[in-house]
């Protein structure tokens, strides 16, 4: 079943509705384990810092889960937390996306 996710900004700015078609299939393990080692590679002391202290994020005992339930890995569709995603963006780590289907 498609997903689709409503854009504010994009609605707000354009003045009329926009809806992304939201791909949320896991991504491969190996993606998954190659983005991981990319985003463990950053060697920035500030950075490396604050991945430490979010480095269970997405778990269920991490500091942003918050009564979240871990789930496992093949079912998350983010990095484990917003403060991750961000480093990662700003070093040009993408989390990994499923390929697109063939139709």
């Amino acid at each position: 079943m498609t997903r689709y996710e409503y854009d504010e900004e994009a609605s707000r700015r354009l003045h009329m509705d926009v809806v992304h078609e939201v791909d949320d299939r896991p991504a491969p393990v190996v993606r998954w384990v190659d983005a991981m080692r990319r985003l463990n590679s950053i060697d920035d002391p500030l950075a490396r810092s604050v991945l430490a202290l979010h480095r269970d994020c997405g778990s269920g005992s991490g500091v942003c889960d918050g009564g979240f339930e871990g789930e496992a890995m093949v079912q998350i569709a983010d990095w484990g937390c917003e403060t991750t995603a961000v480093v990662a963006s700003h070093f040009g780590i993408e989390y990994p996306v499923a390929p697109p289907e063939a139709e």
